[in-house]
């Protein structure tokens, strides 16, 4: 007797078989927290852009010599890219595959450089990054 097609209306039907493997997990993970992180520095850019006084004084005037203008500008335009990189990975486009492994590199060279000053933080963000690079490296074609 040759096999009979389920029902239409049972669960997964017309589903086919997938290949995927469980990584695929950690490159939505990875895009999740992209997007989240972008949609943060949008946020801390426009508070530098329309409130700056609320950022003037704090740290971040110390850190590093550029004014909160600028600072601003660079948080708006990382936030962006971020965001949009975090829904391409969604997408499971190859120029976000890439574009997110070149920005969990600098994030893991900024991290690196703080270990001194956050050293818990920055060694799990560090641990968390080359998660995110291998799965998106190795497992991110599996997303689409």
């Amino acid at each position: 007797m040759p096999p009979r097609d389920p029902p239409a209306d049972a669960p997964y039907a017309g589903v086919e078989h997938s290949e995927a493997t469980g990584w695929v997990g950690f490159v939505l993970l990875g895009a999740l927290m992209l997007v989240l992180l972008g949609a943060l520095h949008v946020g801390i850019g426009l508070v530098a852009l329309l409130h700056p006084e609320v950022l003037a004084g704090g740290r971040a005037d110390r850190l590093v010599s550029v004014g909160l203008t600028a600072l601003a500008w660079f948080h708006l335009v990382i936030g962006s890219v971020a965001v949009a990189v975090g829904v391409g990975l969604v997408r499971g486009h190859r120029w976000a595959r890439i574009t997110a492994v070149v920005l969990a590199g600098a994030a893991a060279l900024v991290n690196f450089a703080f270990v001194d000053v956050h050293p818990v933080w920055s060694v799990t963000a560090l641990a968390m990054i080359a998660i995110v690079i291998y799965a998106v490296a190795a497992h991110g074609a599996e997303v689409t």
